[in-house]
């Protein structure tokens, strides 16, 4: 077949060849010019707009016809439309101007080239919500919130902060670093924000803490006699709503706390007068707060006290601390006896049947626990237990290493500094010792504290050549005494306070008189690399502490010692004299010398001894009862339980009182019915009438809760117990709470 034949067959692929042979050989092919870029040739976007950059690219001149085809290889972006330069994903401000190039070309063929230049600039990342927020303190501790930005970025936001307290977790977690103080609130939380690509910007966050209300724990409720009431203690407890310690506050009378949390009375309590209800105030360090209640029976006590006859302290070494063991033994108890821990310290242990224990290896301290024994027959009594921890006597030898000179090994059981150094090398100065010859263990400076955890050798270290000594000069300041100059070339410590002031107790040392400078203590490293003077410091001694002792002149019962260092209240009176009424208090037994009123200011100028002064009481009838009173009872024989039966009827009551708006409540208990014979031992008479107090105080226990769940409100609560077994009427015997509403 022919060429020609092929062709007119209509072969187009043949034909296309020569088509384009012809063409380049044509004289236009020949006369092509380059394609010249016309504008736009840069441009400007932010980096949060940069993936959707869009620039249509020309040209001005050169040979050329349309379309133009535009092309790059310039990474990250690409062409559109033959003309239409585009990126291909977001950009960065870090990288900017980007400069994009290419070539371009028409359907004549003809070409030329093209260069864009890109600013990105960074965008202003704003802020989304949430901004705020609001936690308690009890929750502030594991609080955490993510952080979210509204616009101006690109991809993932990375948070910062340097604000206390908080910090950022996984690029956007705002969270705290630990319990947050609600009278700190509210907490403002800033930083600033950037993501990959430049982009950056402030936020801020306020955090609102709240308090919580401290829900106080068992124990609630305890009792004593009256001649034990004058050391009973307890330790409060909180339940939920805080953070660490709690601190307990009360301003009852007779009351007082001890450790922050250890409820004590101040003296001996009347039975007549119980149950003490002791209220007060709790709060931790945070911020939370709440209020408390106690409820302390005092009986007046037919048993006898058990009393500890075995030492109450013992004393072992660190070494032997994980196997120290004793038994408390006790006196004046009938059968078994059962203890049980009120004041406990971890570490020591005492068994129901006072066997001592620890949980060691113990550290040098002082260990103490106390509580309560008991016997089957009623017998009670206090136990206490005090275990003093010592180290092991360990030597400290020195080694002069390389020195000249004599130094005695110095022996310890517990921290101590270390004997100053009195080795000497000619042409070298001393710098300090240490636990191996070449300086390479642990260093002590001269006289710093050593633990002495075990036998040592300090070696001393030198160096090569003299340094000039330096002079710490000590003044009294307002004290009196000498206390020599030290003078040294290394650091060493300072040298214990020798001087005294009438009335006040040394504190520190400090480079200025009033305490402005810098403060040292005594035994603290000086470096002696200049020469000071150091000024002792003062502060005002304790006033001295005198005490009243309480005689009951004819009564009964036991009153604490009162100590005080300045004018007071006396403790109230807690004797109690069968027929008389407690009158003041008199410096003499026959009332002629210095009289003072129960609870009366004295001045604690001196120590004194108080006597009771007492007078004869009248014959009161016991108070009448109303038909219109309401009864609650029987309770069973000998308790001041409530039954179920007995809990409804306070039920009743107190849907009766907020029907009629009553807030005056009285009641009044008895004790259980008396023979005339019973009537007349004056024991078993004062014993039922605390047994109806008791039945009162249950009824207005359960009475309040009552009231406060039906919302009744400014409601007071009398109490009090008659005066004899059974009631003035026919109409309510023995057994039971008369309540008057008003």
């Amino acid at each position: 077949m022919s060429w020609r034949a092929g062709l007119a067959r209509g072969t187009t692929g043949i034909l296309a060849v020569v088509l384009m042979i012809a063409m380049l050989n044509s004289p236009k092919a020949s006369a092509t010019s380059p394609i010249e870029q016309g504008s736009p040739t840069s441009g400007t976007t932010l980096a949060s707009q940069s993936a959707s950059y869009v620039a249509t690219l020309t040209a001005v001149s050169g040979t050329y016809s349309s379309p133009l085809n535009f092309t790059t290889s310039t990474q990250g972006f690409t062409i559109v439309n033959g003309d239409e330069l585009e990126s291909t994903g977001p950009l960065s401000v870090a990288d900017s101007p980007y400069q994009i190039t290419g070539a371009d070309t028409d359907a004549s063929n003809d070409a030329g080239l093209w260069s864009f230049s890109l600013a990105v600039t960074a965008d202003t990342i704003v802020q989304g919500t949430p901004t705020s927020d609001t936690t308690s303190v009890a929750g502030s501790a594991s609080y955490s919130t993510t952080l979210v930005s509204a616009s101006g970025f690109v991809g993932p936001v990375t948070f910062l902060t340097s604000t206390p307290g908080f910090t950022i977790a996984n690029g956007d977690e705002l969270k705290t670093t630990g319990a947050l103080n609600a009278n700190d609130s509210p907490y403002t939380i800033t930083g600033t924000d950037s993501d990959a690509y430049g982009d950056a910007g402030t936020w801020t966050f306020s955090l609102a803490v709240t308090p919580s209300a401290i829900v106080q724990g068992s124990p609630t409720v305890g009792s004593t006699t009256a001649s034990s009431s004058g050391t009973f203690s307890t330790t409060l407890v909180s339940a939920s709503g805080f953070v660490g310690p709690v601190t307990f506050l009360t301003s009852t009378p007779g009351f007082t706390i001890a450790n922050g949390d250890e409820l004590k009375t101040t003296g001996a309590l009347n039975a007549n007068d119980s149950p003490y209800t002791i209220t007060g105030t709790d709060s931790d360090a945070y911020g939370d707060a709440g209020t408390w209640t106690f409820s302390l029976i005092v009986t007046v006590g037919t048993t006898t006290d058990i009393g500890q006859t075995s030492p109450n302290s013992g004393s072992v070494t660190t070494a032997n601390s994980s196997t120290f063991t004793s038994t408390i033994t006790v006196q004046n108890n009938i059968g078994l006896v059962t203890f049980v821990t009120t004041k406990s310290i971890p570490g020591v242990t005492v068994s129901s049947s006072g066997a001592v224990s620890t949980a060691g290896p113990l550290s040098i301290g002082t260990y103490s626990v106390s509580g309560t024994d008991s016997d089957p027959h009623g017998d009670t009594g206090t136990w206490s237990f005090t275990l003093n921890v010592v180290g092991v006597i360990e030597t400290v030898t020195f080694d002069g290493n390389g020195g000249s000179g004599v130094m005695a090994p110095e022996s310890k059981n517990e921290p101590t500094s270390l004997s100053l150094n009195v080795f000497s090398w000619a042409n070298h100065t001393f710098v300090d010792w240490n636990t191996s010859p070449d300086g390479s263990g642990v260093s002590f400076a001269n006289g710093a504290l050593f633990p002495f955890a075990g036998a040592t050798t300090l070696y001393a270290q030198w160096r090569a050549g003299r340094i000039p000594s330096h002079v710490v000069t000590f003044l009294a300041n307002g004290g009196v005494g000498s206390m020599g100059k030290e003078i040294d070339n290394t650091p060493t410590a300072i040298s214990l306070n020798q001087f005294t002031r009438n009335g006040y107790t040394f504190v520190d040392w400090n480079t200025a008189a009033n305490g402005s400078g810098q403060s040292i203590k005594a035994g603290d490293t000086y470096s002696f690399s200049h020469s000071i003077t150091l000024f002792a410091q003062w502060k005002l001694s304790p006033k001295p502490v005198f005490t009243v002792t309480f005689l009951a002149n004819g009564g009964v019962g036991l009153m604490a010692v009162e100590r005080r260092s300045g004018p007071a209240p006396l403790t109230s009176e807690h004797f109690s004299r069968n027929g008389f009424t407690f009158a003041r208090w008199n410096t003499a037994p026959n009332g002629s010398g210095d009289s003072y009123a129960n609870g009366g200011t004295y001045p604690f100028s001196a120590s004194a001894t108080l006597y009771a002064q007492w007078t004869k009481k009248v014959a009161i009838a016991p108070p009448p009862i109303k038909a219109s009173d309401t009864s609650i009872g029987p309770f069973g024989h000998g308790t001041a339980t409530l039954s179920p039966a007995l809990e409804s009827l306070i039920q009743d009551l107190a849907s009766q009182a907020k029907s009629k708006t009553d807030i005056q409540i009285a009641l009044l208990g008895y004790g259980d019915l008396l023979s005339a014979a019973q009537e007349r031992n004056g024991s078993l008479a004062a014993a039922n009438v605390q047994l109806g107090r008791m039945r009162a105080q249950a009824v207005a226990t359960y009475l309040e809760g009552q009231l406060s769940a039906l919302g009744l409100k400014g409601w007071t609560i009398s109490i009090s117990a008659a005066s004899l077994g059974s009631a003035s009427s026919g109409q309510f015997d023995a057994a039971f709470v008369i309540v008057t509403l008003s």
